[in-house]
């Protein structure tokens, strides 16, 4: 597989930055991940209740990053 020149250079950038401001990117975005996955659920069952979206929730996050598969 190749990176394209703007991969490239994401990837660079990247590097260049401290472990610490690079792993506060990674939570960020897998922050944005999961308010995406939020939305999604409550757009196809808007009158499920917090409870329950909490639980569909962690149950996709666990399929996702599940070893298992």
């Amino acid at each position: 597989m190749y990176l394209s020149n703007s991969e490239l250079r994401q990837l660079d950038l990247l590097k260049k930055k401290k472990p610490s401001d690079r792993f506060l990117l990674m939570a960020q975005l897998i922050g944005g991940q999961i308010e995406v996955m939020k939305a999604g659920i409550k757009y196809r069952s808007p009158d499920m209740d917090e409870r329950e979206l909490e639980r569909c929730l962690k149950d996709r996050i666990t399929k996702i990053y599940s070893l298992k598969h």
